[in-house]
């Protein structure tokens, strides 16, 4: 059997040593219907290969938030490109390669998350089973009557019929998801009390506080990578003008050299170095510290969607619980008006346990995804706190080395700018060889 099938059907954490790699992308299709596909390798701890459309992508994230509710989900980035000139483009197709290796390295060394089914059908599933998988709504590769091959994870073919999940029952899943969310909008939506109030309550104010704040540091971080753009482009401009106002030519063409020429072309020359410098360090800003906090930005948000999954359980159970209340309030006036039973009442009496059923097995499910959540909270602290101090480490050394090269470069001309003690003296057409540049102290 499998070594990777039996760890996710085992429930095993995947080590951090998981060699697994996003790469080789390919483009396919002509006009509106070209895309482009990545492979999907994983090495270690076992062999799975894999072809992926980045809407493959999305369909494994989306399905992590059902399948694992509570869990903190790393959210994919994404590019917006209209244009197909930039969505095929090298560059934009590198970047995504890199966010997908990433984005799957994340999943997979998330202890919660390594045995979802979703997961299991998006590395294992071939090209067949894994479009049979996205068109069944939701079914996992265990529920296609999957067999799977050792050597090359070869899946039988599935069955030709989805299984029953009719339109009626999406659209009303799809309307229940709607009015929860309008509902969870409100501020004063009544919430059933659970044991982990003071605890989720406290998260949220510690997350709604670090939102507001990464969301600054990443917005002045974006302005000061454009603010060591502008001092580099504008000392790429000075530099220029340094290197030509050391000589000027006259209306024969002749070009006239002062004195200063030799200082100017070196401070013409130091400025562009400068400005080179700067462009470097521009470019270290990016990743060393931009990127990183759009990262982090990302993260809070991926707490914060956690958070709402648990919310929307929370309010699903509650309006369950409240409308089993109301309808055994009604049963009661109707068995203390001394009514015998009928039909009303006997159909009313089956309501108020199909919502207790209901009621019960959502809470089971509030359970689970608040006991994940608290767990991937704890997690989320210490790697946020870790990946802040690794931010500025990196970023702080870096800007050290940069300002010790600048006062370098600064440093480097100022012994040639010593106070000046010339006297006019008027060059001589005789003392100037032909087609060579006159040299005046003027």
């Amino acid at each position: 059997k499998n070594t990777l099938i039996t760890m996710m059907t085992d429930h095993a954490i995947l080590s951090p040593s998981v060699d697994i790699a996003v790469k080789d992308p390919q483009h396919h299709g002509e006009g509106r219907n070209k895309y482009t596909s990545y492979l999907v390798e994983v090495k270690s701890p076992s062999n799975s290969v894999s072809r992926r459309r980045y809407s493959d992508f999305q369909w494994l994230y989306e399905k992590l938030l059902e399948e694992r509710a509570g869990c903190i989900i790393p959210i994919l980035k994404h590019t917006r490109a209209l244009r197909a000139n930039v969505r095929f483009s090298e560059e934009l197709v590198t970047q995504r390669t890199e966010h997908l290796t990433t984005f799957l390295e994340r999943v997979m060394n998330h202890p919660d998350l390594i045995d979802a089914p979703c997961l299991k059908t998006f590395l294992t599933a071939d090209f067949t089973v894994w479009e049979a998988a996205k068109k069944s709504h939701g079914a996992a590769i265990d529920d296609l009557n999957l067999s799977i091959d050792s050597e090359n994870m070869v899946g039988a073919k599935p069955p030709l019929e989805s299984p029953p999940r009719g339109s009626g029952a999406r659209i009303s899943n799809w309307m229940n998801k709607i009015r929860t969310k309008v509902a969870l909008a409100g501020k004063n939506t009544p919430l059933e009390s659970t044991p982990d109030d003071d605890i989720f309550n406290d998260v949220d104010a510690y997350i709604t506080n670090l939102d507001a704040n990464i969301k600054v540091l990443h917005k002045e971080a974006e302005n000061l990578v454009k603010s060591m753009k502008q001092s580099s482009e504008t000392m790429q401009q000075m530099s220029a003008s340094f290197a030509e106002m050391g000589q000027y030519k006259l209306a024969n063409d002749v070009i006239v050299r002062t004195p200063s020429h030799s200082l100017f072309t070196k401070l013409g020359t130091n400025w562009n170095n400068l400005s080179k410098l700067g462009a470097f360090q521009e470019s270290s800003a990016t990743t060393k510290l931009e990127e990183p906090m759009e990262e982090m930005v990302r993260d809070v948000q991926s707490v914060k969607i956690a958070m709402t999954k648990r919310r929307e359980l929370l309010y699903n159970y509650s309006r369950k619980a409240a409308l089993a209340n109301s309808k055994s309030g009604q049963l009661d006036k109707l068995r203390e008006a001394g009514a015998a039973p009928d039909f009303k009442s006997m159909n009313l009496e089956d309501e108020i346990n199909t919502l207790k059923e209901e009621s019960t097995e959502l809470w089971t499910e509030v359970e689970t995804v608040s006991r994940r959540l608290s767990r991937d909270i704890e997690r989320f602290k210490v790697e946020f706190r870790e990946k802040m101090h690794s931010t500025m480490e990196s970023f702080h050394s870096i800007q050290k080395e940069y300002a010790e090269k600048f006062t370098l470069g600064w440093a480097e001309v100022l012994p040639d700018l010593k106070p000046l003690e010339t006297k006019p003296v008027q060059a001589t057409p005789e003392s100037v060889k032909a087609d060579e540049p006159i040299t005046t102290t003027i």
